[in-house]
């Protein structure tokens, strides 16, 4: 049985990793970057080679044309004779091992490791819930999506949120915080704040939450005695009659196990409060001496959060032909009915993940720039996905009818579909001007359709004319949604009634 589970894990992660290794090293290569991209290498070029923070020796230089060929704005704060990026060193310290030994191309598979270890993850938590088998299919179609293999070839850091979200999802699905899980999460949290500052609100929420699990197992270990009540009578015969310690060693033991106990939830608490604590404690430190202000926003160029209608965000990721699931990978859409069948079927999971995902969600969606900017499509959606796999494996899991299975397989071939067309998709499927979606121009071109004008774009500047302008495309579309995942739930539940 643990062989059949090795070989179905290497039979899922192997064509993963492939395919995220082909893209980066032979279909992009090393000289493709554009957005933030290029700073996040400058960032890691310059703790290389100047072991500093500062990049104005890396610009000065023009180091930087060993992975870009044009000269690049500083995209830094100008502090004190110096050039202070706006990002935070969490990823660029993560790339550094890879930089060193292959430069650009060294970080680019650095972040394709990074992709293979969260789909990795994400299997074991939706195999837990939905068996080996749904978890597969669930976290191999996921992960062959244009998205997860086009991010996994970016410089971003939305592949290591992901790797984080499920790491301390992993660390606190128990039904007991242990030290060594308590451990486990505090060294991930302590790193969120350092990888992007929309991960505090991943941070509150698992903090929050581990202090529940502490609590309640403290009322577990130690309940209170019961007032006005005799001790009962077998309890009172035991105690008559000494142990093979006897009545005081028995009484010694008695104290000592439950020091023991108490300080194995203190060092827990410690452990998964100090952590934290002191991170942000630092980073605050951090942001005072280089940018002037301890606020964990100070890098960056006047406000992010609250910026933008997080409804438009929810309708851009979801129907935006460039940037959102539909036109990129529809296999994505299933969350919504992979969401009711995991409530369905373990009702306690489903909490744990909303609880763990939703508020990052609606952080991103109060971004500006919900579609991530010059970036590869669904980036700010990217670290949900791979704890919404349990979702699409229960869904998966539970499919019964013969309709539903057919529903469920047009999602999928035509996520496979999109992906297949990356090396011919213009930028590599990366969103185009006007909101274009490339994947869907080069998928259109193979098969001879128009795909390009049957979904609503969006045009990703401030001065453009937005989403809405599409509007009746995102209400047809929307129909076409919602009658589809009625008729699935429909017939599912006929089928389930039927066979009870």
């Amino acid at each position: 049985m643990r062989r059949w589970g090795i070989l179905l894990q290497a039979a899922t992660l192997v064509p993963i990793a492939v395919a995220y290794l082909w893209f980066t090293l032979v279909v992009r290569g090393a000289h493709g970057f554009s957005g933030d991209e290029p700073h996040y290498l400058a960032f890691t070029q310059g703790l290389w080679l100047y072991h500093t923070v500062d990049q104005h020796r890396v610009l000065y230089h023009h180091d930087f044309f060993a992975y870009y060929a044009r000269l690049m704005s500083s995209h830094a704060v100008h502090r004190g004779g110096h050039l202070y990026a706006l990002h935070y060193p969490g990823l660029p310290l993560v790339l550094l091992p890879g930089f060193a030994l292959g430069g650009a191309a060294g970080a680019q598979v650095t972040t394709a490791l990074i992709g293979v270890l969260v789909c990795w993850r994400a299997l074991h938590v939706a195999a837990r819930v939905a068996g080996p088998i749904a978890a597969a299919l669930a976290v191999g179609m996921l992960g062959l999506s244009a998205p997860l293999v086009l991010n996994a070839g970016a410089i971003y850091p939305d592949l290591l949120s992901g790797l984080l979200l499920v790491l301390g999802y992993e660390a606190l699905d128990a039904p007991r915080l242990t030290a060594r899980r308590a451990l486990a999460l505090g060294l991930v949290l302590a790193v969120c704040p350092w990888v992007h500052v929309k991960l505090l609100a991943v941070m509150a929420v698992y903090v929050a939450w581990a202090a529940s699990m502490l609590w309640r197992g403290a009322q577990d270990r130690f309940p209170s005695p019961p007032s006005g009540h005799m001790q009962p009578s077998h309890v009172v015969g035991r105690a008559a009659h000494p142990t093979l310690t006897g009545r005081k060693g028995a009484q010694r033991a008695a104290p000592l196990s439950r020091a023991q106990r108490e300080g194995s939830g203190v060092r827990a608490a410690l452990l998964v409060l100090g952590l934290p604590l002191i991170s942000v404690a630092g980073l605050m430190c951090y942001n005072r001496a280089l940018y002037g202000s301890p606020s964990p926003a100070a890098p960056y160029e006047g406000p992010t959060l609250l910026t933008s209608n997080p409804v438009a965000g929810i309708v851009g990721q979801i129907f935006a032909q460039g940037q959102g699931a539909l036109g990129t990978a529809p296999f994505a859409l299933l969350a919504v009915p992979g969401a009711v069948a995991l409530w369905r079927r373990e009702r306690t999971a489903a909490l744990k993940i909303g609880l763990a995902t939703v508020p990052f969600w609606l952080v991103t969606l109060t971004y500006r720039i919900w579609w991530g900017g010059d970036a590869p499509p669904l980036r700010f959606l990217l670290p949900l996905l791979p704890l919404w796999a349990t979702g699409f494996a229960a869904l998966l899991a539970g499919l019964r009818t013969v309709t539903a299975r057919l529903t469920v397989c047009v999602f999928a071939a035509a996520t496979l579909a999109l992906t297949v067309a990356i090396p011919a998709a213009p930028r590599l499927g990366w969103p185009l001007p006007a909101g274009r979606g490339g994947l869907l121009l080069a998928l259109g071109e193979q098969v001879g359709l128009p795909l390009g004008a049957w979904l609503p774009a969006f045009e990703p500047t401030r001065t453009g004319p937005g989403l809405w302008h599409h509007a009746p495309l995102i209400a047809l579309w929307a129909a076409v949604l919602l009658v589809a995942w009625a008729l699935l739930a429909h017939g599912e539940r006929r089928a389930r009634m039927t066979t009870l």
